[in-house]
């Protein structure tokens, strides 16, 4: 069994199952990732249908010895403990499984520090660990950066701490000091987001063109992928799949993982300069924003159709894609209830952006 935690050893690629298509397709993306001997699998209580999914095509066609699962608990949907203890079981019995291979506090920020810590979530995960129904424990982190500095000096329990790291956001944004943090605290790192919600998979055209000029047999996307899994400290990159191409793209990225050259480095600081030149919106498509707004507007769909806009893509196409969405879950049927607002790990003032996108697409 591969030691994930080891930083010591090359990152290894893990299977992110946020966003899967059918039954049939998972299969065989799961099939082709276990072939190319990684085995770590990531879901959470809050991505929809994914632990059925996985219970299906992974937990049900393949030894449990062969793999190994991390979820997550949603601070924001308990009150107590008998709540954790609650959405605990019923992960394991959407899974089909009776333990957990890592098991982290799900996606901490400032405005949940106090009732965090108010909820003693820490030790209640500790305690499950200690019953040997969690093996390692840790968090997913989307605050500042002296909240993770208080809760790395606060919790020296946790094993692992899942951090969103990739080019744009450590060359751009506050990321770079949050991997430093990591490594300060000499805790493994798992990296999130690696291609920023698919973001860095798909650039603006002059963007793009460096690279292809470069690499014209190279995804863009692997650009994003080499970065992450060459960071210091790291020592396994979630990749988001949700393709066959995905994960044979991921697979053959790792495969060869090596740091980039100066020259390459120079590449990514020249695509980022041209990508600064396109507005866009920092949306990962999480769609955690979806779970209490009262229009249920689909509102990472609307974000994505601006952004292929910010692209190059044409406008008349996505603004007729925009008129497809359903009627009343448009960006211009929100009332600006900012109830969204704390549930955005990217911080995102959503509803101001959504009326940009009804300005865009007017």
């Amino acid at each position: 069994m591969i030691d994930y935690l080891n930083v010591d050893n090359p990152a290894v690629l893990g299977f992110g199952a946020m966003r899967l298509p059918d039954t049939e397709q998972v299969s065989k993306m799961v099939d082709a990732y276990l072939d190319s001997g990684s085995n770590y699998f990531d879901t959470a209580y809050i991505y929809d249908g994914s632990e059925e999914a996985l219970k299906k095509t992974l937990v049900t066609r393949h030894p449990r010895n062969s793999f190994v699962i991390a979820d997550k608990l949603p601070p924001w949907l308990v009150n107590n403990h008998a709540d954790c203890k609650k959405i605990f079981e019923e992960s394991l019995t959407r899974l089909g499984i009776d333990y957990f291979d890592y098991y982290l506090v799900h996606s901490l920020d400032d405005s949940r520090e106090d009732d965090v810590e108010k909820k003693e979530l820490f030790s209640w995960v500790a305690d499950q660990k200690k019953k040997g129904l969690v093996k390692h424990v840790g968090f997913s982190f989307h605050g500042t950066t002296a909240y993770l500095d208080r809760l790395l000096k606060r919790h020296p329990e946790v094993e692992f701490v899942q951090l969103q790291l990739n080019y744009m956001d450590i060359l751009r944004g506050p990321a770079g000091e949050w991997h430093e943090l990591g490594l300060k605290y000499n805790v493994p790192i798992i990296v999130m987001e690696p291609v920023k919600g698919g973001s860095l998979a798909k650039l603006a055209p002059a963007a793009e063109k460096l690279f292809k000029d470069y690499a014209p047999d190279r995804s863009i996307a692997s650009w994003a992928m080499q970065y992450a899994g060459t960071l210091k400290g790291v020592t396994l990159v979630l990749g988001g799949m949700s393709t066959l191409e995905h994960v044979q793209d991921n697979v053959k990225t790792f495969k060869n993982l090596k740091p980039f050259t100066t020259e390459e480095m120079g590449l990514i600081e020249s695509a980022l300069v041209e990508m600064s030149k396109v507005a866009s919106i920092p949306c990962t498509a999480c769609k955690y924003c979806h779970t209490d707004c009262p229009q249920q507007i689909d509102i990472a769909s609307c974000f994505s159709l601006y952004n292929d806009v910010s692209r190059g893509d044409a406008e008349w196409n996505r603004a007729m894609m925009y008129k497809t969405l359903p009627e009343g879950r448009r960006a211009d049927d929100c009332t600006g209830c900012g109830i969204c607002l704390s549930h955005c790990p990217q911080h995102i003032d959503i509803p101001d952006r959504l009326q940009v996108v009804v300005k865009k697409f007017k």
